[in-house]
């Protein structure tokens, strides 16, 4: 998605775990409300504010593999 290299989330395991549990609800959400949206505007913000979540969603789970931590919820 992003080739652009970001360091790691300092965060202990379980708030990791739950910002993950967090991002993927929201990226559901976004990606229903992108579907619904007939505005090319807003329809665009949206998929911006999808691809930062997104990025947000690989940092934790590359944050978590690195730490051996508990895997991310499939969404």
């Amino acid at each position: 998605m992003n080739s652009t290299t970001h360091e790691p989330l300092k965060l202990p395991g379980e708030e990791l775990a739950v910002l993950a549990e967090l991002l993927e609800t929201a990226r559901a959400r976004l990606l229903i409300e992108i579907r619904h949206t007939d505005h090319r505007a807003f329809r665009d913000e949206l998929r911006h504010r999808l691809t930062l979540v997104e990025s947000l969603i690989e940092r934790c789970a590359s944050t978590m593999s690195a730490g051996s931590e508990r895997p991310l919820p499939a969404g």
